[in-house]
């Protein structure tokens, strides 16, 4: 029999924060399975992994949770910022409105409007930024065109070919090369 010690910390704290079973741990520091279960039992490393397990758990949920709220804080931020530069757009807006410079025409000086900011760029600036709303930043729409088809024309065999093969039925008559959907330029016999 040998005399050999083992630090029995340094495979509690192995088997606690890994995770690793019993008998692994043995065979990986030499040693019998046995010896390392009844120090497991004496010590209760399994309590020990448990509870290690479930506070990790927890500060991982408490991490997560912190990034996720500082995440939206910045959200918010950057809302915020969005709504000023809109305002300061619309602002400035209405003093270029206002502003206005001598133009000659004609032989003659006129007051002309200048505009520097025009109502489409606050338009498209508002577009831009309606996703930080969560809305949409284009509206479209969407049409679809019906098509009927002349069940005379067609038969009633070969619309029920189509039907089956589009609710995934199987193929309908050739090979294994040709599509299953009934073809409309074959001749209908009568």
């Amino acid at each position: 029999m040998s005399n050999t010690k083992y630090d029995y910390d340094v495979l509690e704290r192995e088997y606690v924060s890994g995770d690793m079973s019993l008998r692994e741990l043995a065979k990986s520091h030499g040693m019998s399975h046995s010896l390392v279960m009844a120090a497991s039992t004496k010590r209760k490393w399994a309590d020990k992994r448990n509870e290690f397990q479930a506070r990790a758990a927890d500060r991982a949920v408490d991490f997560m949770a912190d990034r996720e709220a500082m995440r939206r804080v910045r959200g918010e931020e950057i809302r915020d910022n969005a709504l000023e530069a809109i305002d300061e757009a619309i602002f400035k807006l209405r003093a270029d409105m206002k502003a206005t410079h001598l133009v000659q025409r004609n032989g003659e000086y006129v007051e002309e409007p200048v505009y520097r900011l025009r109502p489409q760029d606050i338009v498209v600036l508002i577009d831009r930024m309606q996703t930080l709303f969560g809305k949409p930043s284009q509206i479209t729409e969407e049409r679809t065109l019906g098509i009927s088809v002349d069940a005379g024309r067609l038969g009633a065999d070969t619309l029920k070919q189509f039907i089956d093969a589009t609710r995934g039925l199987g193929p309908v008559g050739g090979g294994a090369s040709e599509s299953p959907l009934p073809r409309a330029d074959r001749t209908r016999e009568n």
